[in-house]
């Protein structure tokens, strides 16, 4: 089933991400590996998770302590694709372009967390919340972000299917106007 899965151009570039950094199995998706590939000085302190460019490729993230581990990977994850996509200082910069920025940051999470060629090689079970447990322990993120992202794949994957019906219905409408 996981064969009718389309990836989006997003999601493409975070497995060309992973891949130029050698980021390729579950156990890779950890702070320290991450952040050792690419060069991220990482802090743990008790505020929230925020990244700073010190300026000639240089980046710092702070991860909030006072998360569990689950969450400051997550709360890490965020602050990378900042780190990766964006510049400029979020504190004089229009709110609609700051919005965007968060909801891209946001977006990237769950592609960064539980990327597609990974769990695409793995075997996976038939029933969703044994797929949500496994995924959660594999990747070693919230149940929360697990959920989220099996039914992301699951809409995916109904897209194709409801996109190849319609694909044969409009061929078989053109062959009865012949």
């Amino acid at each position: 089933m996981l064969s009718l899965y389309k990836c989006t151009p997003f999601e493409q570039w975070v497995e060309q991400i992973c891949r130029k950094y050698r980021i390729t199995t579950p156990e890779h998706l950890t702070i320290e590996y991450v952040s050792s590939r690419m060069n991220i000085w990482v802090y743990y302190q008790p505020f929230r998770s925020s990244h700073i460019d010190r300026g000639l490729g240089m980046y710092s993230v702070n991860v909030d302590a006072r998360l569990s581990p689950e969450e400051q990977w997550e709360d890490f994850l965020h602050e990378l694709c900042h780190v990766l996509r964006h510049s400029g200082n979020q504190f004089c910069m229009p709110e609609s372009f700051l919005q965007w920025q968060e909801q891209d940051a946001n977006s990237f999470v769950p592609y960064a967390a539980i990327p597609f060629f990974m769990l695409n090689r793995m075997e996976l079970p038939p029933h969703q919340n044994d797929l949500i447990d496994l995924i959660t322990h594999t990747f070693r993120v919230t149940r929360e972000l697990a959920r989220r992202r099996v039914e992301q794949i699951q809409r995916r994957i109904l897209q194709t299917i409801l996109h190849e019906e319609w694909l044969k219905q409009v061929a078989l409408d053109e062959r009865k106007l012949i």
